[in-house]
């Protein structure tokens, strides 16, 4: 799986913002930014992890990544439907520039989740073991969007 193609994908939610009064939309939108570009990108840099292990081959990353955005499609578009709406309201408070700011550091997320993912699969006693447990988790959707109520709550507040 190329990072490039992953780190894309986070991207295209990934903008300025817009709706409730400025401060706490620009507060939600960046953590709506944050929370989606970290657990996505840790699903996916757990899966390269794996493969760089040798414990799946890059194709079957790229499969079970795909399978996992398949899943989440419904809540992908609900966060970017959100997003989008909160940056016109953004822009029309004339707090364009501060969105743009709070996108950039939601992408200070997807470090973070490398970081993680590849630690814990790096560190692990029995790597094919540790990745088994991840990918099994990937699969049975305990890292599934949905899952996160902070992440669910935020969506469900107009922007």
């Amino acid at each position: 799986m190329r990072r490039g193609a992953v780190l894309a994908a986070f991207l295209s939610l990934a903008g300025p913002a817009a709706a409730q009064s400025a401060a706490p939309l620009l507060d939600a939108y960046g953590r709506v930014t944050t929370l989606l570009n970290y657990m996505t990108m840790y699903v996916a840099e757990s899966l390269l992890a794996c493969a760089a292990k040798n414990v799946l081959t890059e194709d079957q990353a790229e499969a079970r990544f795909q399978a996992y955005r398949e899943r989440n499609a419904a809540m992908l578009e609900r966060a970017e439907n959100w997003s989008q709406q909160a940056e016109a309201r953004l822009r029309a408070q004339g707090a364009e520039r501060a969105a743009r700011r709070a996108a950039e550091t939601g992408l200070g997320a997807v470090a973070e989740a490398t970081v993680r993912a590849q630690g814990e699969i790096g560190k692990a006693g029995d790597v094919r073991a540790a990745c088994t447990a991840k990918i099994t988790a990937i699969q049975s959707g305990h890292y599934d969007l949905q899952s996160n109520s902070e992440f669910v709550n935020l969506l469900k507040a107009d922007p």
